[in-house]
This record gives C-alpha cells, sequence and structure tokens, in this order.
C-alpha cells in the first residue's frame, strides 16, 4: 500500500500528530482525491482538545480534517459523474440515502451521518477517498484556498438565506470565519444596516472588512444597549448567531426587535438558559435553527454566489500554510488571533 503524510488522532486525550499512512483505493462509488488545500473549523480545535461530544464519538486512530478541495485522480466501479482530472470539493456529511429523512430529501440530517475526520478518515492529508455523492465539481481556475472554504461558507449561505435580510437590520454575534462570511453575505443580500458582536480586535478588523456598518467589542461595552441605540430602541430585525455561546445567544435574542427573527448556527458545548417569557414568548419572535447545509442546494447557490463575484471571502483567510505547519494554524486559531486557517500538503 502506498503512504501519505496525514493529521491524525492518534490515541484519547489533547492533541494530534503528523504521521504516515496508507493510501486507501476508492471502492464502489468513490473516488480518490488529491488534496491541494484543506482548511481548519472550530469543530477540529474541540477534536484536538478531546473536548465532548467528540471524547466519545471518535475511535482512534483517525485522520481529522474535513474541509478540503482536491483533483480526483482515481476513481472507483459504478462512478458516472466525475472523472480523472476532475477539481473537487468534499459535502463532509455522509448520508446513508436510506432513512426517513433521506427520503424526505433532508440528507443534511440523515438519522444515520457519517462525518469526515469523525466517523471516517478525514481530508487533512495528502489524499481523501469519498463518495462521489459528496464530491462537489468545481470550476477548473478556482483558487484552492476559495475551493476548500465553500463547506464552510454553505453554513453561512444556508443561515443568511433562511433569514431574509433584505433592507433589514441584522445583529451578528459571534465572528469567526462563519460570523464574518454571513456579514459578507448579508451585505450582498441588500441588509440595510449590519452590527457585528466580537471579541478581538482581529475579528472586527475583518467585519469591517466583510461589509459591517458597526462594531462592538463585547468586552468594552453592553452589545444589546449598543444595538437598542443603533435601532432607535426596536431591537435588529434579524439575529445571526454564529458563535454558540451563552451570552451570545442571550444577547442576540434581547437586542433582538418583537416580531423579528433569529436564525442560529452556532452549537453550545453545554445547556444555555434564556428568559423563555420574555424574550421569545412575548416578544412573537421566530427562531430558526441551522444545521450544516441543504445538501445540494446550498452548494449550488455557493458555487454561484462565488462565480458571480457578489462575495469575496478571501479577507477571511488569514493563515495560510503548510501542511506540517498545522499546529501554528491549531493555535492561531484557538486564541482568537485568526480569520480562516487554509492547510497545503
Amino acid at each position: 500500500m502506498e503512504r501519505m503524510r496525514a493529521i491524525r488522532k492518534m490515541k484519547p486525550g489533547k492533541g494530534m500528530e503528523l504521521t504516515e499512512t496508507g493510501i486507501l483505493k476508492p471502492d464502489y462509488g468513490e473516488v480518490l482525491v488529491n488534496v491541494k488545500a484543506c482548511s481548519l473549523c472550530g469543530t477540529d480545535i474541540h477534536i484536538y482538545n478531546w473536548a465532548p461530544p467528540w471524547d466519545t464519538r471518535i475511535k482512534p486512530p483517525r485522520t481529522t480534517g474535513h474541509e478540503v478541495c482536491g483533483d480526483v485522480v482515481e476513481v472507483g466501479g459504478g462512478v458516472k459523474g466525475l472523472q480523472e482530472g476532475d477539481f473537487v470539493s468534499a459535502e463532509s456529511h455522509i448520508a446513508c440515502n436510506a432513512c426517513y429523512q433521506c427520503k424526505m430529501g433532508n440528507l443534511h440530517i440523515c438519522r444515520d451521518i457519517k462525518f469526515f475526520g469523525v466517523d471516517i478518515d478525514g481530508t487533512w492529508a495528502e489524499y481523501v477517498v469519498m463518495p462521489e455523492q459528496n464530491a462537489w465539481k468545481n470550476p477548473k481556475d478556482m483558487k484552492p484556498e476559495i475551493a476548500t472554504l465553500q463547506e464552510s461558507l454553505g453554513n453561512s449561505v444556508y443561515t443568511v438565506s433562511e433569514a431574509g435580510v433584505f433592507g433589514k437590520t441584522v445583529s451578528v454575534f459571534g465572528l469567526g470565519p462563519t460570523g464574518l462570511f454571513a456579514i459578507g453575505l448579508a451585505k450582498a443580500g441588500g441588509a440595510s444596516r449590519i452590527m457585528a458582536v466580537g471579541g478581538t480586535e482581529l475579528h472586527l478588523k475583518l467585519a469591517k472588512k466583510m461589509g459591517a456598518d458597526v462594531l462592538i467589542n463585547r468586552h468594552n461595552e453592553d452589545a444589546v444597549k449598543r444595538i437598542m441605540e443603533e435601532t432607535d430602541g426596536i431591537g435588529a430585525d434579524v439575529l445571526l448567531e454564529m458563535a454558540g455561546s451563552q451570552a451570545a445567544i442571550e444577547q442576540g435574542l434581547k437586542s433582538l426587535k418583537a416580531t423579528g427573527k433569529a436564525c442560529l448556527l452556532g452549537l453550545p458545548p453545554q445547556k444555555v438558559t434564556v428568559d423563555w417569557s420574555k424574550d421569545i414568548v412575548l416578544k412573537d419572535i421566530t427562531i430558526r435553527a441551522i444545521y450544516g447545509r441543504l445538501m445540494f442546494k446550498t452548494w449550488d447557490q455557493t458555487s454561484k454566489l462565488l462565480l458571480s463575484k457578489r462575495i469575496d471571502i478571501e479577507p477571511v483567510i488569514t493563515h495560510r500554510l503548510k501542511l506540517e505547519e498545522w499546529e501554528k494554524g491549531i493555535e492561531a486559531a484557538a486564541s482568537g488571533q485568526a480569520g480562516k486557517v487554509v492547510m497545503f500538503p
């Protein structure tokens, strides 16, 4: 078996390792992809730290990562829509295509869903095997550092498309990459005013580059008070909650106007407490939970947005690293001193 370099979770506990492992052969319905770029997600930091729920779900050794792009170099039996040389990105959720939700067209919430880098070997490697269904074909001239980000960008596309931001005042809580992408998408979607709430000067500067009109450092001022001031005491029309923290959810709901709409993408690591009566029921708000991407409607929307150049996501990329420099990426992202980290094998 041929060998390749890969970043792997070799044992339970904190840490990962750059090591060698075998290059798998594509099975029926699968393709082998030579990785051109892979990128880091907040989930990867949780996996590095061996945080719940990954500490009970992952069975080491496991190649990590789930954002990727590359060239198809081998196709398995039964593959009809791809051929060697195609440039593809990967949808990270692998659906069973047999459960009730899959049959209803909801592949993204498949009952038996598998996840790259968690349930099967992931994408932080020189090669990755993926089902044909999960390979999204890209234009040949798309930059690898953009192509690998479509999975992450798709989260934001789904969130903003469900929010209905045209002509609306929008608050964005959480300025990690998905929050920064959401700002650019809300701007492209005709939001009248975008208020960005974050905790680092770097992320606030990136939010400005992506189109935010109001920058709020949650460490220096009361985010709820500021948003109410910016909206003449009414509150934001739309809340995009991209952080998944107690404070962001609570403050976002409090600063949302009565009859407003909240789209929630963030995944809190623990239970969250909110004033259900005052901030939800008595305000007659709409809450829309968002998970992943609609497979594959969101991919189509994301691809078209990038091709149309209605949104430029390059400002969000703060680190371009070699695969062997992966620890620098983890450190920067974990410290809040990174936008998107892209690695090149």
